[in-house]
């Protein structure tokens, strides 16, 4: 009597198991989102009195710190950059260090960072230091909507970073189809047994 029981509390654990399994393989798995961007300092689109020291840029999550793929450029309104050195990574806030800027001129931010989940997401904005220029040679993208300054980017290929997400999920997906596979043929030959 008690391994007749115990083989039906078996039986049910390896049917809730396998349920489980499928429920995975089907597509019940977390959902991956890139981080995005939630404030800069200077602002967005601001006219600030005195030109800054620095860019602070900072997101929704960890910026992954790989080299030579995070970039931030500031240029003015004749093309020219003004950005010093590499960008800083700390967890969610990436600083990029500027030369002296002119006062009455309006700069173009445009970033490139690899967004914690391994994809580079990118986007532009403006501010104004001063009066602002008479004339920009380019056409300054400042009425651009939040979904259109963070933009995902190509996937970014980094050997040391270890498999990409899509790669975890299929890997995780064929595992669970063989324990699954495993678990009805488990069910199976306990059913041929009774």
């Amino acid at each position: 009597m008690a391994d007749a029981k115990k083989n039906t509390f078996s039986a049910h654990a390896r049917a809730a198991t396998a349920t489980g399994l499928l429920a995975l393989s089907l597509g019940f798995t977390p959902a991956y989102a890139h981080d995005e961007l939630v404030s800069t300092n200077p602002a967005a689109d601001t006219t600030l009195e005195q030109a800054p020291s620095e860019l602070e840029l900072t997101y929704s999550g960890d910026i992954m710190d790989v080299a030579g793929a995070n970039q931030v450029r500031v240029t003015n309104a004749a093309g020219e950059t003004v950005t010093e050195g590499e960008p800083e990574v700390d967890r969610t806030v990436v600083t990029q260090d500027l030369a002296t800027q002119e006062t009455g001129d309006t700069y173009t931010v445009t970033w490139r960072v690899v967004s914690s989940d391994g994809h580079p997401i990118q986007g532009t904005f403006t501010y104004t230091v001063g009066a602002g220029a008479a004339q920009s040679t380019e056409p300054v993208a400042s009425e651009e909507t939040e979904e259109q300054q963070t933009q995902p980017a190509e996937p970014l290929t980094v050997a040391s970073q270890g498999m990409s997400t899509g790669a975890k999920v299929a890997l995780f997906l064929a595992a669970a189809a063989a324990m699954m596979g495993a678990a009805f043929v488990i069910l199976a030959k306990t059913k041929k047994r009774k």
